[in-house]
């Protein structure tokens, strides 16, 4: 599989600073009361006593179906494994770095991940989510706006990461459930946008999941990718997420 693999004088001014502090405090209030909405929807507080969960699916592309398998792990280990012409394909991350396995783009040799994958990855890898905790992660979220979804009204959240990444979040205004994210990212050297649509969402012991995330890349579905199995509180070693010594280092 290819990488596509995503902001007066003396009385007006203080006038309009008074105002200001109204409308962020405004803002803030509607961007936390929907996300406690939306927690509380999703069984945050059960997911926050788990401590990893092993995903098992396929990926749809084209008239490819890629077997695939996610390891998630407190705090913020994340590896994906996906099988393509016979070949396994790796991305991880720990935490402090992230490297990938790609014998079709490269070589069997493990390669580290650039900082735009990083900084991806790391979003992916965040056990409880983005938006849980978010300011203590350095993160701004505001309150954008309603705007529909196909047939279906939502809310309008967009988060800024510390490295101003921006992620759009849309909510649905009626079961609280994530059901698009948008961002930009580079595509050969051309900035491209990014959705990703969540369905079929399921409760697997008590926390609900989309079982479908379709990919799109300027409009156009890159690929889908369907969830058969979620297991809770699996044994996901450490291992998994060291990077494994190649075999040009032992020569």
């Amino acid at each position: 599989m290819k990488k596509i693999i995503f902001l007066l004088f003396l009385f007006a001014f203080s006038s309009s600073l008074t105002f200001a502090q109204l409308e962020d405090e405004t803002n803030q209030e509607t961007v936390d009361d929907i996300l406690n909405i939306y927690f509380q929807a999703i069984g945050q507080d059960n997911l926050l006593k788990t401590n990893s969960y092993v995903t098992k699916g396929k990926i749809i592309k084209g008239n490819a179906e890629l077997p695939f398998t996610s390891y998630n792990k407190r705090p913020m280990y994340y590896r994906l494994e996906t099988e393509l012409e016979g070949e396994k394909i790796i991305s991880v991350f720990n935490g402090d770095s992230g490297w990938t396995i790609n014998p079709i783009l490269s070589s069997s040799e493990p390669q580290p991940m650039t900082s735009d994958e990083m900084e991806r990855t790391k979003l992916v890898a965040d056990y409880d989510g983005m938006f849980y905790n978010y300011a203590d992660k350095g993160y701004k979220v505001e309150f954008i706006d309603k705007e529909d979804v196909g047939f279906v009204e939502t809310y309008v959240l967009k988060l800024t990461t510390q490295e101003d990444d921006e992620i759009t979040a849309y909510i649905d205004t009626e079961n609280n459930v994530i059901l698009k994210l948008s961002s930009y990212i580079m595509v050969q050297e051309t900035v491209a946008e990014l959705e990703m649509f969540y369905s079929n969402h399921r409760f697997v012991k008590d926390i609900l999941f989309p079982f479908t995330i379709e990919t799109k890349v300027n409009g156009n579905t890159e690929m889908k990718m369907v969830i058969n199995k979620i297991t809770f509180n699996a044994d996901v070693p450490d291992s998994l997420f060291e990077v494994p010594v190649s075999s040009e280092s032992q020569e």
